[in-house]
């Protein structure tokens, strides 16, 4: 089977840096391009004839709904993955129901997109993010010197945050560490809190800060 052609169209920079290589890693799926503006993936639609578009939804020149429906008129078969910092309240539009296959919270991108990724192509995730075990779990991240910008923050808190730069959604957190998914909800609000971010640059920051950077 041919491995399916993926268009990426987000207009964060930093984000894009950090997702590119997750979805290189995967196997089965050949990165043909990025966009950071609907008029960028209109062009590249018709150039790479991409299979799967993965779509952030708010783009700076025009709804990226739009690109979804050139994709749909022009591929047909074609499948679509949203990327929202509000998945729970994405409406699709009937016309592109059969186009869509998830909307993922961009607050758990990295983790839940190689799932649908491997859903669609019909094979299970082979490679799996940094500390994962034999048995399906997460090994609890290693204790290692805090950065400056994150010492105000509790022992819980590092833990969850070092899973979140994993790429981990808060599901497999609470089985990692034990706890519930209602308390990662609100070790995730007091992060966002703490640092003074959104919910998308929460998992930029936990990435980087997990590389070292």
């Amino acid at each position: 089977m041919p491995d399916l052609r993926c268009l990426l169209v987000e207009d964060q920079h930093m984000f894009v840096e950090l997702l590119v290589p997750v979805l290189r890693s995967i196997p089965g799926l050949a990165m043909v391009g990025t966009a950071g503006s609907a008029s960028e993936a209109i062009e590249a639609v018709g150039l790479q004839e991409p299979d799967l578009l993965i779509l952030d939804l708010n783009l700076p020149d025009l709804p990226g709904i739009k690109v979804a429906e050139v994709l749909q008129e022009r591929r047909p078969q074609a499948k679509m993955i949203v990327l929202s910092g509000q998945a729970s309240s994405f409406l699709c539009p009937f016309e592109l129901q059969p186009m869509l296959h998830a909307v993922v919270d961009k607050t758990s991108a990295f983790q839940e997109l190689r799932l649908e990724i491997a859903r669609l192509i019909g094979e299970p995730p082979l490679s799996s993010p940094a500390g994962l075990m034999n048995h399906g779990h997460l090994a609890p991240p290693a204790a290692a010197p805090t950065p400056p910008q994150l010492q105000g923050l509790t022992q819980r808190e590092l833990e969850v945050l070092a899973l979140v730069g994993q790429g981990c959604s808060s599901r497999v957190i609470a089985e990692t560490l034990g706890i519930s998914e209602q308390t990662v909800t609100t070790h995730r609000r007091s992060l966002r809190s703490k640092l003074g971010v959104s919910g998308g640059e929460l998992v930029r920051l936990a990435a980087l800060s997990s590389h070292g950077s």
